[in-house]
C-alpha cells in the first residue's frame, strides 16, 4: 500500500476485455447496464464513495497525454508521457475495466467548474455544497456556512462515516461549517477528532511524518501529497468510512512554479495513488466491491499552463471519472448534457442512498433516488 505501488490485484479482479484504439481509452458508448443498476440499488447499504480531487490537473493531460509544445518550451523530451496511458496508466486501466470517463475531447458534452472564478476554494465549495457561487471569490474565504455532502452523509450514517484527507489546508473551510464533527486532516497541522484519526498506528505514523515535513512544493501549512496519500489509504482500510474525500495538490503547486516537469511527475504520482486505492479496495470485501471512486479537478488551467482564474475562461473546463461496480455506464461515450462540479454532491448522495441537498445526480454514474 506504499505510495508508488501498482494495481495488479485490482486489475485481476475488475478487468474486462477492452480493445485499445489509438493508444487512448476505448471509445465505447456509455450505456447503462440493467444488472449493474439493480445491484447498485440492492446494495446501497454497503455502498461507499471515495472522492479524489486532483487540484488543477488539466483534462488535456488526462485524456491526451503531455502537451508536446509545453514539453519543448520547458526543455523536456516531447515524447515523454505524450501517450496518456504512460502518464496515467492506472486511471485508464481502471476506466476500461470498471468505469466511465466524462469530459474527454470530442466525447459528448464537457464538464466544468461553474465559475466565474476558476480558482481552488470556490471550486471546492461547489464540490462539497453542490451549488455554484457561494459568495467566495478568493482562496482565503472564511469557513463555509452551507450544508455540504459531508453533513448529509453524516445525518444518515453518523459522523464516523465521513472523513477528509487533504494536502491543502484551506480545503477544510469548504468541507463543512463544523469540521470538528468529523475526522479531517488538511495540511500538516489540522487534525480534528484526533483519537479517531490516530486509532490506526500506520495512519498515526504518516500523520506525524507529514507534520514534520516541509511544505514544498506548496508553502505555509501545505502537506506534500507523498504524505497525504498514505494517510488516506491507511485510514480508508482501517476506519472504512462511507464517504472519504481525498485532496491531492502537488500538481497545482508545481504548475504555479511554471514547472511542467514537476507537474507531470505529480500527475503521474497521483495516478499511482489511484492504483494503490484500487488495490486497497480489493482487500476490503463487499465494502470494497461497492465503493465508487470519483476523480475530478477543482479547476483546469489556462492555455499558458501556469495560470488559471476568471481571466482565463478555458481554465474552467475539468473532467470526471467514475470507477466501480455500481457505476451505471461504461466507457467514454460522453455525457448527454453539460455537467458541472455542482453535480458531484448529488451524485455522491445518489450512490450512497442519502437524501438532502438539491440538484440531480449525473445519470451516467448514478440513478436518482426514488
Amino acid at each position: 500500500m506504499a505510495f508508488g505501488g501498482s494495481i495488479a490485484g485490482a486489475a485481476a479482479t475488475r478487468r474486462v476485455a477492452a480493445a485499445r484504439i489509438d493508444g487512448r481509452i476505448e471509445g465505447r458508448e456509455a450505456v447503462a447496464s440493467p444488472p449493474v443498476v439493480e445491484r447498485a440499488v440492492a446494495d446501497r447499504a454497503e455502498s461507499a464513495v471515495v472522492l479524489v480531487v486532483l487540484d488543477g490537473v488539466r483534462w488535456q493531460d488526462v485524456f491526451e497525454g503531455a502537451d508536446p509544445g509545453l514539453a519543448r518550451r520547458h526543455g523536456l523530451d516531447p515524447r515523454a508521457w505524450s501517450n496518456p496511458r504512460d502518464l496515467t496508466p492506472n486511471l485508464h486501466r481502471l476506466v476500461e475495466a470498471d468505469g466511465v470517463a466524462l469530459g474527454a475531447p470530442g466525447r459528448g458534452a464537457p464538464m466544468s467548474a461553474s465559475g466565474p472564478q476558476f480558482i481552488s476554494l470556490p471550486g471546492y465549495l461547489e464540490i462539497f455544497a453542490g451549488k455554484p457561487d457561494l459568495g467566495c471569490d478568493r482562496n482565503d474565504c472564511p469557513a463555509t456556512d452551507a450544508r455540504t455532502v459531508l453533513d448529509d452523509v453524516a445525518a444518515r450514517s453518523g459522523p464516523d462515516d465521513v472523513a477528509v484527507v487533504a494536502s491543502w489546508p484551506n480545503i477544510a473551510r469548504a468541507a463543512s461549517a463544523d469540521v470538528t464533527s468529523y475526522a479531517v486532516t488538511a495540511g500538516r497541522r489540522l487534525v480534528t477528532r484526533p483519537a479517531r484519526l490516530r486509532a490506526d498506528a500506520a495512519t498515526s505514523r504518516w500523520l506525524e511524518r507529514g507534520r514534520a515535513a516541509g511544505p514544498w512544493p506548496g508553502k505555509g501549512d501545505y502537506r506534500p501529497d507523498a504524505f497525504t496519500a498514505p494517510i488516506a489509504l491507511h485510514y480508508l482500510e482501517s476506519a472504512r468510512p462511507r464517504f472519504l474525500f481525498v485532496g491531492l495538490g502537488d500538481a497545482d503547486e508545481h504548475a504555479h512554479h511554471d514547472d511542467y516537469a514537476g507537474y507531470l511527475e505529480a500527475v503521474h504520482q497521483a495516478d499511482v495513488f489511484l492504483g494503490d486505492l484500487a488495490a486497497t479496495l480489493d482487500r476490503m470485501g463487499a465494502r470494497g466491491r461497492h465503493t465508487t471512486i470519483l476523480v475530478t479537478a477543482d479547476h483546469g488551467r489556462a492555455a499558458d499552463f501556469k495560470d488559471h482564474g476568471p481571466q482565463f475562461p478555458e481554465s474552467g473546463r475539468v473532467f470526471l471519472v467514475a470507477i466501480g461496480d455500481d457505476v451505471r455506464s461504461r466507457g467514454t461515450g460522453g455525457a448527454a448534457r453539460r455537467h458541472t462540479l455542482s453535480d458531484v454532491a448529488p451524485t455522491v448522495r445518489a450512490l450512497l442512498g442519502v437524501g438532502g441537498g438539491t440538484g440531480d445526480p449525473i445519470s451516467e454514474i448514478a440513478s436518482a433516488l426514488r
